[in-house]
């Protein structure tokens, strides 16, 4: 039996300043919580909705950005289909290897989703957030 976790995926040092993206990064962080400490007899229903969560998210992001005047870059849009296919990667592996499936989900990939926060996020956000400032002051 695998450990629980307790600490979650991200905290505080993870907001960007976007409540629709900041929001979309506390459900996938609870999604993936619950993926990790569940028994593996749930784990395919857990990882379905971390991974339709993470689309969700992606969607967002992509229209706001759209939205707004912009588009995600194409790195950008590799790293969210490299996330979903770690899922795709975890549904796979839980047939044969529950503790593979639990490391790839517990080291793998708080990793990969915390640097593209850090990264890929914070600049949409920062893009975000200045196409935001222009049309207040257009406004004005």
């Amino acid at each position: 039996m695998l450990r629980r976790i307790d600490r979650p995926l991200i905290d505080r040092r993870h907001m960007l300043g976007h409540a629709v993206i900041d929001g979309d990064h506390m459900a996938i962080a609870e999604g993936w919580l619950r993926a990790v400490n569940c028994e593996p007899i749930a784990f395919p229903f857990f990882i379905a909705r971390l991974k339709r969560l993470m689309k969700t998210h992606f969607d967002h992001e992509a229209a706001l950005m759209l939205a707004s005047g912009g588009s995600l870059c194409e790195c950008h849009r590799k790293e969210h289909l490299g996330l979903l296919q770690l899922c795709d990667e975890a549904s796979v592996l839980n047939a044969g290897n529950w503790r593979q499936t639990q490391s790839l989900l517990r080291k793998t990939f708080p990793k990969l989703m915390r640097n593209h926060i850090a990264e890929m996020d914070q600049i949409a956000v920062l893009f975000l957030n200045e196409r935001q400032a222009i049309r207040k002051i257009d406004h004005d």
